[in-house]
Formats: C-alpha cells, sequence, structure tokens
C-alpha cells in the first residue's frame, strides 16, 4: 500500500511539472495581470493565456508483475478488440489500472527500449499489474508472469 500512495505522490508531482511559460497577453499595450497555480494560469480578466510544456523530461521506475493477454473473448469484455481508450488493440497496447490512459511505459529487463501505452484496463482486482496485449492466446501464455522493473515516462 506504502508503495501504490509514493507511485500515486510521483505521478501527482509529475503533473505539477508543467509550468505556465507564457506571456501575459496585451490589450492596447497594458499587460494583463494573471495568477499561476501549478500547471494552470488565470488571467484576471478571463482572457486565456497559452499553457507550454517546460521540456522537462520525468521518469519514475517502479518493479510491477508484468503478465500478458491476447484478444480472445475470454481474456476481454464484449469488444475484444477495443481498448478501454477507444483504440484498436496492437503491438506496444498495455492495460493497468494504476496508470492513467495514455500513459507511456518502457519495461528495459524484457523489451530494451520500446515504449508502450497504456489504452487498456484490467479486471479491477489487478491494480498492481502491467498486463502486454499479444495477437494469440498462446503468446500471452508462453510471455507468463514476471516480476520487473518498469520506467514510467
Amino acid at each position: 500500500m506504502i508503495r501504490y500512495l509514493a507511485l500515486l505522490s510521483v505521478i501527482i508531482t509529475a503533473n505539477s511539472t508543467l509550468i505556465a511559460n507564457s506571456e501575459p497577453l496585451k490589450n492596447n499595450n497594458n499587460q494583463l495581470e494573471y495568477e499561476t497555480a501549478g500547471n494552470l494560469s488565470e488571467l484576471i480578466s478571463n482572457n486565456p493565456v497559452e499553457i507550454k510544456n517546460s521540456g522537462k523530461i520525468y521518469e519514475e521506475e517502479v518493479f510491477i508483475t508484468v503478465t500478458g493477454y491476447s484478444s480472445s473473448p475470454e481474456e476481454t469484455d464484449d469488444t475484444p478488440f477495443i481498448t478501454a481508450s477507444g483504440n484498436h488493440v496492437r503491438p506496444g497496447v498495455v492495460a493497468a489500472n494504476w496508470l492513467p490512459l495514455g500513459s507511456k511505459v518502457k519495461i528495459p529487463e524484457l523489451f530494451g527500449e520500446q515504449v508502450f501505452v497504456v489504452e487498456d484496463r484490467m479486471n479491477k482486482r489487478f491494480n498492481d499489474r502491467l498486463d502486454i496485449w499479444f495477437s494469440d492466446k498462446e503468446s500471452a501464455q508462453d510471455f507468463g508472469m514476471h516480476f520487473t522493473k518498469i520506467i514510467v515516462l
């Protein structure tokens, strides 16, 4: 439980690395005032402000159980080839309940520098796993179960 709370803290911290790097909008050569809180900026006059990413790359290493799954009917819901994010399954898709959809991860000990994208969810009882999509059930079973390091990008 402590590991998950620490990870949640890391994810929240990572979200706050977006910084408002913008110039205030000008109105008749007068600069407007704006307030910045975390990654949000709000002009006092309610005019929009462009928010730019600071360009900082953030990575966190986590040790977790990694398994495989396929689009076989007994492993999925009634839409076996559509992920929870609405996309079609394909190589590089992973399922995880503990990371936001769209998160990117690497599994260096098993896949080197390949980047995977969290686009699917697992059964709600699995909050401590990462599940890699394979094109067939046999490949997923052959992959088995690994406790290994992943890097959350």
